[in-house]
């Protein structure tokens, strides 16, 4: 809080602005016409006069977290030549000056007073259609980013208050909607428009000193209190590698690996050991890379303070490597960056974080396992019954949120970077869209199995109806072939994606006849799989389905109580064999829990962990009476302790030494290494067994399920903890 103004005035001000910025997205809900902005796929912001993001929207959280870059940017290079004057704004799309991909348009406004640069505001916005090769501007198939959408650098689009129509039309021409962009254009501009006047009668009620006092304060306010909560956490550095499949031209893997070192008050996010950069459209800018970081960061830790990015940044540094996958350097392409290396990057965070706040008891509630670790958006492009063009994006499908570690995670509960963003309406796609939906319901197993499972995820059908025109489907994403939303000490990663086309359904046939069929299984037809970037088109006879990834469980899925997984099993959210074989849980029978056979069950599935497994190349002992002295929770199983002068991990269950702090513990667990359909059947949606495997690291004194890791076969065991938690580092 700023010395020079009281308390009240602090409080009133800072939740006005809130206010503000909160009433600028209400107008793009209500300008705009396209239904992925109606689905909040935007955000806004409120930037000082330096360009630090004092407030961000509730919506896309990596949306905002790119503004305040276009900012400082302009004000670095466009205070001369074309200038920034009163009423103005700029646009752009160019992800190497600060939009997140090409089809993330961000419009930014200056606010002046009495000639003096004041603040700025801003307004992001997914758009339909921003022409290039591919239909929704994911590019299947590029090499460079000149197979990409067109790049629009920072452009005055609006000059002393008027739209400039060469700009807008040089805009729009690239689009195949160009009405609809239009249209979402103005919404930005309307809810920029807001922003400004508001502010403006702010500013004439209390002056600019105290405005611009009041921002610098919440910022100063939000950085103490993030760095007063990263005190209360543990030093440390925690790891997780994301796996993208592809890179839509062939099926090499490209790793996102994040090491996360915790300070004192400091947070370092290292990606360096990323992969190089793919030719196309998987790669994120730095841009993405901010913003992956910032969405994960946000929810996490940023829970009851105001959410303001330029706050943040003081206490958070992102280390990257320039010219990899996460930090791409011209001329390579980032069409798919949001779902592919930027979500990669925002997953890897939320793990990371995640297992951070295992390790504190305070904050150890507030941990969660990933959240939808992946993404697949779907769009169809066509023409509808009255010969109009149109573009569908189905990209809210109900995705599993993390577990948590007392709690189920949410079914169907959506994604971390949008708190929210909502599942599409289906009487409104209909009405909307020449398709008709046949089933859209939760998707059994697809939660991480875990003492607390991750969210299932749903699936849905549809069918072309009354289209007018072979409708030309596009698929983009990663977290197909192999899962990507990663438990976390113990608990296994959540369901694949999967995107499926039944040639020559006779789903028609099915309706004609009065029956609706509720599972893909139920419909004769040649069923294709389709690949995590594709391209397809779908006839009047097609029908199509899509799976959505779950959450991430967390904890050995044997501990969980057995009651929760009969009651998973009546809710057909988990199903018999996923419950005999995973959770180790039994029916009789009437189909009731049977105690009995289930205690037997897991004993058995305890032993076959020991008799398959192999003993890491490191030296464990045995529990002794004399076991070391706690010092601090290392994982959820184990524990750092002393013994003697040396600082060992140790399993709080049995007592089982592992070894020093410093070393991997996984190379003293048990380890035994699986095709990816250990996990469940939903676990990959592709025969990824010649790139992939399923390892589960367990304790060799009580065969406590440590970890469950998916890694690259033959290589090395991941090191999830690297230091020790408030301990000396031995030398």
């Amino acid at each position: 809080m700023p010395e020079a103004i009281d308390p009240v005035t602090f409080e009133i001000l800072r939740h006005r602005l809130w206010a503000i910025n909160d009433e600028a997205g209400a107008a793009i809900k209500r300008v705009a016409g396209s239904a992925v902005a109606r689905g909040g796929d935007f955000n806004t912001g409120i930037i000082n006069a330096t360009g630090d993001m004092v407030l961000m929207g509730i919506y896309i959280a990596s949306h905002a977290a790119v503004q305040d870059r276009l900012v400082q940017f302009l004000l670095r290079e466009y205070q001369d030549n074309p200038g920034i004057g009163q009423d103005d704004m700029f646009m752009t799309n160019d992800p190497f000056y600060g939009a997140l991909h090409q089809s993330d348009v961000t419009l930014v406004a200056p606010i002046h007073h009495q000639g003096d640069l004041v603040a700025w505001c801003g307004a992001t916005l997914h758009h339909a259609d921003v022409g290039g090769p591919t239909p929704g501007g994911f590019a299947v198939g590029a090499r460079s980013v000149f197979d990409e959408p067109p790049l629009m650098p920072p452009i005055k689009v609006v000059e002393r208050g008027t739209l400039r129509k060469d700009i807008e039309l040089e805009f729009v021409r690239r689009s195949r909607l160009p009405e609809l962009v239009a249209l979402d254009l103005r919404a930005q501009i309307a809810a920029c428009n807001i922003t400004k006047a508001r502010l403006r009668s702010l500013i004439v009620q209390w002056g600019v000193p105290v405005v611009q006092e009041v921002m610098q304060g919440l910022l100063a306010y939000v950085e103490k209190r993030f760095r007063a909560r990263l005190r209360e956490l543990p030093d440390g550095a925690w790891s997780h590698t994301s796996f993208i499949e592809h890179d839509g031209v062939s099926s090499k893997v490209y790793p996102v690996v994040l090491t996360l070192t915790k300070e004192a008050e400091r947070l370092i996010f290292d990606f360096t050991e990323s992969a190089d950069q793919a030719g196309a459209s998987i790669n994120c800018c730095l841009s993405g890379l901010r913003g992956a970081v910032m969405a994960a960061t946000l929810p996490l830790l940023c829970f009851e303070m105001p959410w303001a990015p330029g706050g943040l940044w003081p206490a958070i540094e992102i280390r990257t490597r320039s010219g990899s996958v996460v930090d791409a350097q011209w001329p390579a392409g980032v069409s798919a960056s949001t779902v592919s290396a930027g979500w990669a990057a925002r997953t890897a965070a939320n793990v990371c974080l995640g297992r951070m706040m295992v390790a504190s008891p305070k904050y150890r509630d507030h941990a969660m396992a990933a959240w939808s670790g992946s993404f697949q958006g779907q769009s169809m492009f066509g023409t509808n019954e009255k010969g109009e063009r149109f573009s569908a994006y189905i990209g809210f499908i109900g995705s599993g949120t993390g577990a948590r570690t007392y709690k189920d995670g949410i079914d169907c509960g959506g994604r971390l970077s949008s708190m929210v963003g909502v599942i599409w309406n289906v009487e409104d796609y209909e009405y909307a869209y020449p398709l008709l939906h046949l089933f859209k319901q939760v998707r059994p197993d697809s939660g991480g199995a875990g003492t607390f499972r991750g969210g299932v995820s749903e699936e849905v059908a549809f069918i072309p109806y009354r289209a007018t025109s072979t409708l030309d489907l596009s698929i983009f994403g990663w977290g197909v072939d192999v899962p990507a939303s990663s438990g976390i000490y113990g608990g296994y990663p959540g369901g694949a994606y999967q995107s499926l086309v039944v040639r020559r359904a006779n789903a028609r046939q099915l309706l004609v006849s009065g029956r609706i069929p509720q599972q893909v299984e139920a419909i004769t037809g040649d069923l294709e799989m389709l690949p995590p970037l594709a391209r397809a088109n779908l006839g009047s006879q097609d029908l199509v389905v899509f799976r959505s990834a779950g959450g991430g469980g967390f904890g050995d899925p044997l501990d969980r109580d057995p009651a929760l997984v009969a009651r998973d099993l009546e809710a057909r959210l988990v199903s018999p064999q996923a419950a005999r074989d995973i959770y180790g849980v039994l029916l009789d029978s009437h189909g009731h829990l049977d105690l009995e056979a289930t205690a037997v069950q897991r004993t058995a599935l305890r032993r076959e962990r020991s008799a398959s497994a192999i003993l890491g190349a490191g030296s464990s002992q045995p529990a002794q009476p004399d076991g070391p002295a706690v010092v601090a929770p290392f994982t959820e199983y184990l524990m750092l302790g002393k013994r003697g002068d040396h600082v060992v991990t140790f399993c709080r269950r049995c007592g089982h030494v592992f070894g020093p702090a410093q070393e991997n513990y996984k190379r003293h667990a048990l380890m035994a290494e699986y095709p990816l359909s250990r996990g469940g059947p939903v676990f990959a949606s592709l025969d990824a067994g010649s790139q992939f495997v399923f390892r589960e690291y367990c304790c060799p004194g009580c065969a406590t399920l440590l970890e469950a890791e998916v890694n690259l076969r033959g290589s090395p065991p991941r090191w999830d903890v690297r230091l020790a938690p408030r301990t000396p580092t031995p030398s």
